[in-house]
């Protein structure tokens, strides 16, 4: 890598982890804010979800924005949209303001990660360098989750919640100033067009991933389901309409083009789905009876696991065996490694539970940055963005999915709202059960995703074998 391309990584990596404050710490922030403000139980699912729903609305804008007017403007301006969000979170007084202040955050830090991968793929786009930068990147999001909800937690426990979102607006304000110092002057590309699209694909998406992660909940919601799926329907036929009649529309399929950039967005679903690690932990405090907190200790060693998947086995199977077979090899390792979860009883000690979760995401991770470097590598020049957006959607479908197939089952194995000191035997084998169908349902879907890439990047092959000869003899 140059000295440039290292700057410009660093830059990113610095950026993107801080807007994975709110992501990592809002668990452990809701219960002191919620008492604090007297909320009530639907006030607090609201808050919760706040910063998901405005994040996947405005996916679609953020890609177009950073093509359109330029990446190192549209991260300053998303920073100042976090920044503001934290800013009216932590002079709440009311729900209101909760909901507002949560959900401009997270749409800043999504707008923020979509763009600033975008940039990575612009600043290394080929080569060592772009394996080196996309290893390097994997590695934000494990060092987050490893670091931030630890801190919060800790910081809670000496402050009052308020200094937690102060935290974050200064966080905020030094993506500005990190940004604005280390990343490069830009021109803004693309060509102009409207915005409608992109917006109305945003609310399909978001409401589509609504309905699949109530139907992980126990019991689900009908309204939320009907209500959410009239929405993802009239959303889309509405987006279907704008783009056939606008001239050159916002959103559009065209980035996605290339004979393997379907099978990849749909590997980035199949390796989010697996992620079973938040299920892993919700098990662990119920057969250990342990804290959140505690859990979130214990379980420390696989964000570890994924730190040294994303940066080290990641580069290392890459330039053994390249950067396709590493992908789909590591997915299928990963479903491999999730079989192990068949043993699984109360009486299994938390050891066994911690080696089994570093595994997994020690490969999951590396498969997952792989899926991402490849499917930037295959982007347009001109539409990084466009195709950041969509490997972000991929991977929320395959977080309500993961809720949907896998979270459900470990869910309604226990009654959450009794306690974890108030959970029966017959609760404890009923989830220990759940573990053992899940590390099943894990393999069959890593399988099945091996077998689809596979097929997938054979046809490619041949289809190139095709094309080159006419060229070749033209």
């Amino acid at each position: 890598m140059t000295q440039a391309q290292r700057r410009i990584t660093l830059a990113i990596s610095v950026i993107v982890g801080l807007t994975l404050l709110v992501m990592t710490g809002l668990t452990f922030l809701v219960q002191p804010l919620a008492q604090d403000l007297a909320l009530s139980d639907q006030a607090t699912e609201q808050a919760l979800v706040a910063p998901t729903i405005a994040a996947l609305l405005v996916v679609f804008i953020a890609g177009r924005a950073g093509d359109r007017f330029g990446q190192r403007r549209t991260i300053v301006a998303a920073a100042a949209v976090f920044t503001a969000g934290a800013a009216v979170l932590a002079s709440a007084q009311a729900e209101n303001s909760v909901v507002l202040g949560l959900a401009l955050s997270g749409a800043g830090a999504i707008i923020i990660q979509v763009v600033a991968l975008s940039l990575l793929q612009r600043t290394a786009p080929d080569g060592k360098a772009h394996t080196a930068a996309f290893t390097t990147y994997g590695t934000v999001f494990p060092i987050a989750f490893l670091i931030f909800p630890i801190a919060t937690a800790y910081l809670l426990s000496l402050v009052e919640w308020r200094w937690i979102p102060v935290l974050w607006a200064i966080a905020g304000i030094v993506v500005i100033v990190v940004s604005m110092l280390m990343l490069d002057r830009d021109e803004a590309r693309g060509s102009s067009g409207e915005w409608v699209s992109p917006i109305l694909a945003g609310v399909a998406l978001m409401s589509g991933t609504r309905v699949l992660d109530e139907f992980g909940s126990r019991p689900p919601d009908g309204r939320i389901i009907t209500i959410g799926g009239a929405v993802c329907i009239v959303a889309t036929v509405a987006l279907i309409v704008v783009m056939k009649r606008a001239a050159n529309p916002g959103f559009s399929l065209r980035p996605l083009r290339g004979v393997m950039m379907w099978p990849l967005m749909i590997g980035v679903a199949l390796v989010t789905l697996i992620q079973i690690l938040t299920y892993v932990t919700i098990s662990i405090e119920y057969l250990y009876e342990m804290t959140p907190f505690q859990a979130s200790l214990v379980i420390a060693p696989a964000q570890l696991g994924a730190i040294v998947g994303a940066k080290f086995v990641a580069g290392r199977t890459i330039g053994r065996w390249g950067i396709e077979r590493s992908g789909r090899g590591l997915l299928l390792a990963t479903g491999v490694v999730m079989l192990m979860l068949v043993v699984m009883q109360p009486s299994t000690p938390v050891w066994y539970l911690v080696v089994v979760s570093t595994l997994f995401s020690l490969t999951g991770m590396a498969a997952l940055t792989i899926l991402n470097l490849d499917i930037m590598g295959r982007a347009p020049a001109d539409s990084t963005g466009a195709v950041s957006a969509f490997r972000t959607a991929a991977s929320s479908i395959g977080s309500a999915l993961s809720m949907a197939v896998l979270g459900v089952v470990v869910l309604s194995s226990v009654t959450m709202s009794a306690g974890v000191s108030d959970v029966d035997d017959a609760e404890l084998i009923e989830l220990a059960t759940a573990l053992r169908l899940d590390g099943i349902l894990g393999f069959i879907i890593a399988v099945a995703g091996w077998v689809f890439l596979s097929i997938s990047a054979r046809r490619s092959r041949t289809k190139a074998a095709v094309i080159n000869p006419q060229i070749n003899s033209s």
